[in-house]
């Protein structure tokens, strides 16, 4: 077990001050994607990930994307191919976890996300070839997952990368592949999925916009006392509520006209 031992401190975000929010513990496959600088590990050592001088090119903020223009790899399944991005990013939240997929060329699943300073966000968003919806996550909680940024190589050294069986963690470069402009880091997961605690912040396009309403907690209905869950009881009834993740994270909304977000605070928008 991985308990959080500090926050960050403020974080500039689209030209927002935008909080860290503290966390509790994280357990087998519930990862805790906010990202924070130090971690204090159960058997009491403390490790802290110095990511070095970030210039304005940089930013801690990836993207993982809902929607996105273009083909997919085969391996992700035809109903998520043809889900709009609300519906996917309504997947992640209900479901509190991220699928991964074999990228492009790769065999191992994985996580993909998009480095971007709030500059490259709105470059990426005016292309056209991403719509504003997806999770936010920190380089900090990610590079402490074991994902990373890709490396964008010629032919002949992702062919290296393909022997190695590290095809995944490079992107071929040439006339006829021009990806840089993702800025892609990856997660890899052989299990096919990485379980959430908690992220950066959610991304979306439309201020109205809300999530299904899943199964929050269980009451008895004939005396109005909390239950664990139905357990056989007759009188069991479901209390709906928004998903924990909307519920505990920031919100950031895409701005078109200012071509930003408008972060809300936890709460907020529920």
């Amino acid at each position: 077990m991985l308990a959080v031992g500090a926050t960050n401190p403020a974080h500039k975000v689209a030209g927002l001050n935008a909080a860290w929010g503290e966390a509790d513990h994280l357990t087998l496959l519930m990862y805790d994607l906010c990202g924070r600088s130090d971690y204090e590990w159960s058997e009491g050592i403390v490790a802290t990930l110095d990511l070095g001088i970030v210039g304005p090119a940089q930013s801690d903020d990836l993207y993982h994307f809902t929607g996105r223009v273009g083909s997919r790899p085969a391996a992700v399944p035809q109903e998520i191919q043809h889900m709009t991005p609300q519906e996917r990013l309504n997947n992640i939240l209900t479901e509190g976890q991220l699928r991964a997929f074999p990228p492009f060329g790769a065999v191992t699943p994985c996580v993909c996300f998009s480095e971007s300073p709030p500059a490259h966000l709105s470059h990426l968003i005016g292309l056209g070839r991403f719509q504003p919806w997806g999770i936010v996550v920190s380089r900090y909680g990610l590079l402490d997952l074991g994902g990373g940024s890709v490396a964008y190589v010629p032919e002949a050294v992702h062919a290296q990368f393909r022997e190695a069986g590290l095809e995944h963690w490079s992107v071929r470069t040439g006339t006829d592949s021009a990806w840089m402009h993702e800025r892609e880091w990856r997660l890899p997961r052989t299990d096919g999925y990485v379980s959430i605690r908690s992220v950066r912040a959610i991304l979306v396009g439309d201020p109205t916009w809300r999530p299904s309403l899943v199964e929050a907690a269980w009451v008895d209905g004939s005396t109005g006392e909390p239950l664990p869950g139905p357990n056989g009881n007759p009188f069991a009834q479901p209390i709906m509520d928004l998903p924990r993740l909307w519920r505990e994270s920031e919100i950031w909304v895409w701005d078109a006209q200012r071509q930003s977000v408008n972060s809300y605070p936890p709460g907020a928008l529920s």
